[in-house]
């Protein structure tokens, strides 16, 4: 395989503390005490920060949603990388991948502006050749756009690369961008979710299976 491009929450970071923490202090601004049921806010992190907002505060009109949202990421940007870190077993597979010189890169939802510092305090990512946020193009997954676009900078064939992420829509743009897929059984999918029928090329249990690839 000529090239690996990985989806960063749930993925390669565990975010969730971080991010579960800046939901409670935006809670506690409003006088709301959040239940602590960790998983239950934990599955919401794939469909970004204003469904995590909602899911409080969807009582409220979308304006005062927007405005709850801006909020809450103002609290999440000033503490980023307090308790995150790589699951188990990646910082392994990105060493392995940095010793062969293989490229690899990451094309996440999260904006950029957010991604970017995250990144940067992982000494262990220090060697991402690409960073492409929900916010660097036009469209974010599900569309294939992202993909293309760090296939692009990298120049690596699709058909000899992998991307690997917790969540359908990066499933769905990864076969979009006609790119091998599998998924990272380990991050942040809901009970519902049924990755098996998401037509990926592997399903991924840890972290140590990347190699596998």
């Amino acid at each position: 395989m000529k090239g690996f491009l990985f989806d960063l929450d749930g993925t390669l970071v565990d975010t969730a503390i971080d991010m579960i923490a800046a939901l409670k202090s935006l809670a506690a601004e409003n006088d709301i005490l959040i239940n602590p049921e960790y998983e239950k806010y934990k599955e919401l992190i794939t469909f970004g920060s204003k469904a995590i907002v909602t899911s409080i505060f969807g009582h409220l009109g979308e304006n005062d949603i927007l405005k709850l949202q801006k909020r809450y990421l103002e609290i999440y940007q000033n503490s980023l990388s307090v308790d995150s870190c790589l699951f188990s077993g990646v910082d392994v597979f990105i060493e392995h991948l940095d010793n062969n010189k293989i490229p690899w890169g990451i094309v996440t939802n999260k904006p950029a502006y957010l991604a970017k510092p995250l990144i940067d305090s992982l000494t262990q990512l220090k060697n991402c050749k690409i960073l492409v946020g929900g916010d660097t193009t036009k469209h974010s997954k599900p569309h294939p756009e992202p993909i293309n676009t760090a296939l692009k900078s990298l120049s690596i064939d699709p058909q000899t690369s992998w991307y690997i992420g917790d969540a359908l829509s990066d499933i769905t743009a990864a076969k979009a961008a006609n790119m091998m897929s599998a998924v990272a059984l380990w991050g942040y999918l809901r009970e519902s979710d049924k990755p098996e029928s998401w037509q990926a090329d592997k399903l991924l249990n840890c972290p140590s299976e990347l190699k596998n690839l």
